[in-house]
């Protein structure tokens, strides 16, 4: 039981960090566009902004989950039709 709960934990962290890697690409292009005065601030308020939705965005999805006993089939059929699609868009091109 503990190596599954050590796993899940390892698998979230690098869930965690993949997404919070798109986040620093995303802050950075809008922060190049910024005055270099500005640059710093800008970035700081993005990455704190995006941990803030991340932290709330997770807090309503889980207990949606958790109280809609029929989202999580459908949150994963979404997930399966988002990943078919990226696979079937990297194939085509």
């Amino acid at each position: 039981m503990t190596k599954t709960i050590v796993i899940s934990i390892l698998l979230i962290a690098l869930t965690d960090v993949a997404l919070q890697l798109d986040n620093a690409l995303a802050i950075s292009s809008v922060a190049s566009s910024v005055p270099a005065t500005y640059r710093l601030p800008v970035l700081a308020g993005g990455v704190l902004l995006a941990a803030c939705c991340l932290l709330l965005f997770t807090l309503i999805g889980s207990n949606l989950i958790e109280r809609l006993n029929w989202l999580k089939p459908v949150a994963g059929l979404v997930l399966v039709v988002i990943g078919a699609k990226l696979v079937y868009d990297y194939v085509r091109s």
